[in-house]
């Protein structure tokens, strides 16, 4: 029997990474929004619009690696048979 080579760290630091800014970037914008002068939407000062746009092209950049993930690593190379 042969060993298996060892699988990559980056796929589960992206789902992870995913993971954290989809349920924590809600509760950031909640709290940077609400930080105003006005509570209420829309947003009246300048870090409230930049956290919500870092906060969702981080989210989006995150998702895209994780599904083009397989496109960054070669496949395995089949076995020949004898």
């Amino acid at each position: 029997m042969s060993a298996k080579g060892r699988l990559p760290h980056l796929p589960y630091v992206l789902l992870g990474a995913m993971s954290i800014v989809s349920f924590g970037g809600p509760f950031l914008i909640f709290v940077v929004v609400r930080g105003g002068e006005s509570a209420r939407w829309p947003p009246d000062r300048a870090i409230e619009w930049i956290t919500i746009a870092l906060v969702f092209s981080l989210l989006i950049t995150l998702f895209f690696a994780c599904v083009t993930i397989g496109w960054w690593y070669p496949p395995p190379p089949r076995a020949r048979r004898p």
